[in-house]
């Protein structure tokens, strides 16, 4: 009878010495870190603050590298962002806010770099732009948009170049131009498009690329 008490005892001192809470403060006396400590590595959750005491992140780890959720906070303790950790590199969904609490972004994360189709958005709640990725370059699909919701750009990007046929449009949503690239140059024909649809050729020699 008397044994497993001593076992238990000895157990729990033994987690003691490998397992430690932390807590890290700054010179004004706020509290600037907290979490676990196991044999001198963070393991666990770990809690940050700026130094008015508000939250700055949580985190979550695995023998001192980043693993699992993590969330961000701006100075005002508003909701910045969320993202997924797997061994130290950013992995599958992320969602990142304005202050005002809309969604500025999400997509995904593929070995620390965006993959697939990201999205883009105003403050206001409104889409911003559409943007596919491959190994965090532009590829795919690319449309850009006014804050009223109104498309301004579309095309297509093959590895970080536009590619294929592009059209832009004005503020009000009518088409003004449309051209071809290939690997970044414009290429082609190009016509400027007038309000009712027709198009006519244009030099585009002097344009910035």
């Amino acid at each position: 009878m008397l044994g497993m008490p001593i076992t238990l005892l000895l157990f729990i001192w033994s987690v003691s010495l490998v397992a430690q809470p932390v807590k890290n403060y700054y010179d004004n006396g706020q509290l600037r870190e907290s979490g676990l400590l196991e044999n001198g590595r963070k393991n666990g959750r770990w809690d940050f603050y700026y130094p008015d005491g508000t939250r700055q992140a949580t985190e979550y780890y695995l023998n001192d590298t980043l693993h699992g959720p993590v969330t961000y906070y701006d100075f005002d303790g508003n909701l910045s962002g969320q993202e997924n950790w797997v061994h130290g590199m950013l992995q599958d969904s992320a969602y990142y806010y304005h202050p005002n609490g809309n969604l500025e972004k999400k997509g995904l994360y593929k070995n620390g770099l965006y993959e697939g189709i990201w999205q883009f958005y105003y403050p206001n709640g409104r889409l911003r732009k559409v943007v596919g990725y491959h190994q965090g370059e532009p590829h795919g699909i690319w449309r850009y948009y006014t804050d009223k919701g109104l498309l301004l750009q579309e095309g297509q990007y093959a590895h970080g170049k536009e590619t294929g046929e592009w059209k832009f449009y004005n503020k009000k949503g009518r088409l003004l131009y449309v051209g071809s690239y290939d690997n970044g140059q414009r290429v082609g024909e190009w016509y400027i498009v007038d309000k009712r649809g027709r198009k006519k050729p244009v030099d585009y020699s002097g344009w910035n690329n």
